[in-house]
């Protein structure tokens, strides 16, 4: 169960040299289970959290390893079960193997620019997340000094932090990049002043947003798309390399995307549809199911389409699109709407099941002062199609997990 700060890290290695496969539990994001519950289903028999190990009684008669489930001894072996973020969905038990690991480890050197002997890691990011975890595993296998940051939300601490400890390379996602600018945390101008790479995932940010939230930033950016299923990640955009502003770039090395209709057959350039993933770095299969076929892609929920050159464009998730009364409806395009209210700070909707014609709940967080009668006139008035909000909730904040996506369900 990952800990936060120098004993997650000793707890997520000392798990990987063990010659065990490791399940890395997050500690959110898992609706009224428990974490023993979920340790217990993954098949473990050990749970370790800060530091202190507990051996388990796994109540399950077929207690023998879950692991090699359908897997013959030439395939690499299971190491890391990682859990998605649970956004749309309970979260799920993605089953990686060391080959995973090492492809897209081996993919990532290929693409960024090489860290140097003086540079130092900043790791704020969970290790139980894809991200967090690929970023500290990079940090050590190019012997990088990996710097674990204050946690928690960002603030004079963690910007003194960074200097303090000459953080030269950072990775979050947007919506913390965001969370700095809104509290005076200019990253490479009065904060992490020798910052040279810094590393984006887990949100869409255009050249002009970045520009914008790093004005004295001159150093390389890195903007990625990925899932969990593919170990991190599927595309890269590195900053000034050709790549249009609105894509996430090209896939990394030894990674084919192509897009594909409701059927799953592929589409023509320029045509919205599902993004599928052919990659070495795919996962075993999920914790539960019969593993995957070796060779099979994985067709994501989120949709978008390649442009001539190959570039990918992320336009949504299939999650967030619905049918309703006859429209297709893109709930983030409605929240768009919305947050042009006058006195909405931030918008979410959630619709009340995935079943067509549902409606959803509206949740608002109201700018310091607001009035909510005439934001809730305003939104009746706005959002169409007529009936898609069956009730206005004001909230201190929006529900996101600990990377910062938006959760729905």
């Amino acid at each position: 169960m990952t800990s936060v700060g120098v004993q997650g890290l000793v707890d997520v290695l000392g798990c990987l040299l063990s010659n065990r496969s490791t399940a890395l539990l997050p500690t959110d994001g898992l609706g009224s289970e428990q974490p023993l519950d979920v340790a217990q289903a993954a098949h473990c028999q050990a749970l370790v959290s800060q530091g202190a190990i507990e051996v388990l009684s796994l109540v399950r008669d077929d207690v023998g390893r879950f692991t090699t489930d359908g897997l013959t001894p030439d395939d690499s072996p299971e190491r890391l079960v990682l859990f998605t973020s649970g956004t749309t969905s309970l979260p799920k038990g993605v089953r990686l193997s060391e080959a995973n690991l090492l492809a897209h480890l081996t993919a990532m050197l290929r693409t960024a620019v090489p860290w140097e002997s003086g540079d130092r890691m900043g790791q704020t990011l969970t290790m139980s997340h894809s991200f967090g975890l690929s970023m500290a595993l990079l940090a050590l296998a190019t012997r990088t000094p990996l710097v674990m940051l204050p946690d928690g939300a960002p603030g004079r601490r963690l910007a003194e932090a960074m200097d303090a400890n000459g953080v030269t390379v950072y990775a979050c996602v947007p919506y913390f990049l965001r969370l700095m600018a809104t509290r005076g945390i200019d990253l490479g101008g009065n904060a992490a002043r020798g910052l040279k790479h810094l590393y984006l995932a887990g949100g869409g940010v255009s050249d002009t947003d970045l520009a914008a939230l790093l004005p004295n930033y001159a150093g390389e950016t890195y903007l990625m798309y990925g899932l969990t299923e593919a170990t991190a990640r599927v595309a890269v955009r590195r900053g000034r390399d050709g790549a249009p502003s609105n894509s996430v770039g090209l896939p990394l090395p030894g990674i084919h995307v192509r897009i594909v209709g409701p059927e799953g057959e592929p589409l023509a350039v320029g045509e919205t549809g599902r993004v599928q993933v052919f990659s070495p770095t795919l996962m075993i299969g999920y914790v539960g199911n019969e593993p995957r076929k070796p060779g099979d892609p994985i067709t994501t929920t989120d949709l978008g389409h390649l442009d001539t050159a190959g570039n990918l464009y992320i336009t949504g998730r299939q999650a967030e699109m619905m049918n309703f009364r006859g429209n297709r409806v893109s709930l983030p395009a409605v929240e768009a709407l919305i947050d042009g209210i006058d006195g909405v700070r931030q918008s979410r909707l959630r619709p009340d099941s995935r079943e067509e014609d549902t409606p959803a709940e509206l949740l608002i967080v109201a700018e310091p002062g607001a009035e909510q009668k005439p934001i809730r006139m305003a939104v009746l008035r706005t959002v169409v199609p007529k009936g898609l909000v069956r009730q206005i909730t004001f909230v201190d904040h929006l529900p996101t997990t600990r990377s910062g996506k938006a959760i729905r369900r």
